[in-house]
């Protein structure tokens, strides 16, 4: 029949899903057992990338244990550390305020802007050395020591009573809290991806500011429980309460951090962990390189990071943004606000903090880009700092102005998982240049905060034009960080590719 068609003549039709007689090559073709041409199989439909994720797309669950493991321990010990060096550089503007210059005749003599001073100074000291020591030796023997060595100076100020008695020992405290931030940071660049980094960056600085917000709520509670027991006011029970409360984080991380992927001995990670942390990290051309020799000087130095990101950091220190909450407290006590509320309300700028840096976070790791949010969040501080320049405004604007200046908080670890991400797999150029920001951030900030906004001028700083000042600050910060180093970014990663192509 005319419809009908001789099985001799039909074309050869081939089967697009496998049967029990057809096997998968490795490379995903359909190959048929008897003698068909290979049929390359359908490419799956690609997954909808989610704007808010916790893992990479595609990541295993095998990784994704990994990765918890991780954010359990790693992340869990850096975000407590920094809750307490937080903890511990706000406390003495708590105290300040709360009873002690009062009880020791503190005010005239810029008592409060010399212990800054004398805390700015011992990072200075320590933090670039500092920071080189943890390529040597293990960060859970070097980080939770230097813990354990701050916190007793700050249990000793609890028996000071004259100015320089608490200078010496808030230079020491700054000595060994230097070691704090560059370490914990150079070790989370050493375990996460660069689009991991930003959110974890984010979370463990958000601890800090918990922190300054805690250490207010602290001094406000032991000033209404604590004063006068066993002969002692409340501002010296904070010092005697954040010591009791780091002892137990030092012990945790003595026994729980885990170093480095390629030093780690940690327990809780198995063998194919510990080898997949590795890949993890030299799959994006991250291997540890360099050694710690006289060439460290010369890979250093000839950098464009080192002058790069020092320089960012120099800005956003001379932003006075550490300090903006100290401000916040004098104002609110020369508006005639009460101990509790002027201890209470300015960790408010904690809450804004708090936003900022988990928002940018994820921001930035979803963009792949830092330099945006730099400049978005320049913006706004710009927009802050001029109102406290201008001053005369009203009471309500003058306030959000304040608060809002928690904005700047997110600048740290934007700029520590950039510095991570752009210098590889060089442990100490990364370490160095972490410690040295660090360090230069103090060194230039250290006479700034001196001579522009010292206490006695407090809260105005009209006489030494301390609001104008910073706000040139940030402004030089915004577009710095919005335009300057993604130039020197994209020349470099430019110039890294035509000496690829050239050696291929």
């Amino acid at each position: 029949m005319g419809n009908q068609v001789d099985e001799r003549d039909a074309p050869a039709v081939v089967a697009t899903q496998p049967t029990r007689e057809q096997t998968s090559s490795e490379k995903g073709v359909v190959v048929d057992n008897i003698d068909e041409k290979p049929v390359a199989a359908p490419e799956p439909a690609p997954q909808p990338r989610r704007w808010f994720h916790w893992h990479e797309p595609g990541t295993s669950a095998e990784e994704k244990r990994l990765i918890f493991k991780l954010d359990w321990f790693l992340l869990s010990y850096s975000c407590l550390c920094f809750f307490i060096k937080w903890l511990d550089a706000q406390n003495v503007s708590n105290a300040y305020a709360s009873g002690m210059s009062e009880e020791l005749g503190f005010g005239p003599g810029n008592e409060l802007s010399w212990m800054n001073t004398y805390f700015a100074v011992g990072t200075i000291v320590g933090a670039s050395a500092g920071n080189l020591v943890i390529t040597v030796v293990r960060p859970r023997y070097w980080l939770p020591g230097c813990l354990l060595s701050w916190s007793l100076f700050v249990l000793f100020m609890y028996k000071c009573n004259t100015g320089p008695q608490f200078y010496a020992m808030r230079f020491f405290v700054g000595m060994f809290e230097s070691a704090a931030w560059p370490g914990i940071t150079y070790t989370i660049g050493s375990w996460y991806r660069k689009s991991e980094m930003a959110r974890r960056q984010a979370l463990f600085v958000i601890s800090g500011v918990l922190g300054q917000m805690f250490s207010g709520y602290l001094q406000s509670a032991l000033f209404a429980g604590m004063n006068g027991r066993g002969g002692l006011s409340a501002w010296r029970w904070l010092f005697i309460f954040d010591f009791i409360l780091a002892i137990p984080v030092a012990l945790y991380g003595f026994f729980f951090y885990p170093d480095t992927p390629h030093t780690t001995t940690a327990f809780y990670l198995n063998e194919w962990e510990r080898q997949r942390a590795r890949e993890r990290i030299e799959e994006e051309g991250r291997k540890p390189a360099g050694k710690l020799d006289l060439t460290v000087i010369k890979r250093i130095f000839t950098s464009w990071q080192v002058y790069a990101f020092s320089i960012a950091y120099a800005l956003w220190s001379l932003t006075v943004g550490n300090y903006v909450m100290q401000y916040f407290i004098l104002y609110l006590k020369s508006q005639g606000y009460s101990v509790v509320q002027y201890n209470n309300i300015p960790t408010a700028i904690g809450a804004v903090n708090f936003c900022f840096m988990l928002g940018t976070g994820y921001v930035a790791d979803k963009i792949g880009a830092r330099g945006p949010v730099c400049f978005a969040v320049g913006s706004l501080l710009t927009f802050n700092f001029i109102i406290l320049t201008i001053w005369d405004v009203p009471h309500r604007l003058l306030m959000a102005a304040f608060i809002l200046c928690g904005c700047y908080g997110c600048y740290t670890p934007l700029l520590a998982g950039w510095t991570n991400e752009t210098c590889g797999g060089d442990e100490q150029k990364r370490a160095f240049i972490l410690g040295f920001m660090t360090a230069l951030g103090g060194a230039v900030a250290t006479p700034f905060q001196q001579y522009q906004f010292p206490s006695s001028e407090a809260p105005k700083f009209t006489q030494t034009h301390g609001w104008p000042s910073a706000l040139a600050m940030v402004v030089a910060l915004t577009l710095w960080t919005g335009f300057g180093i993604p130039w020197l970014q994209k020349r470099d990663e430019k110039r890294v590719k035509v000496n690829d192509e050239e050696e291929n």
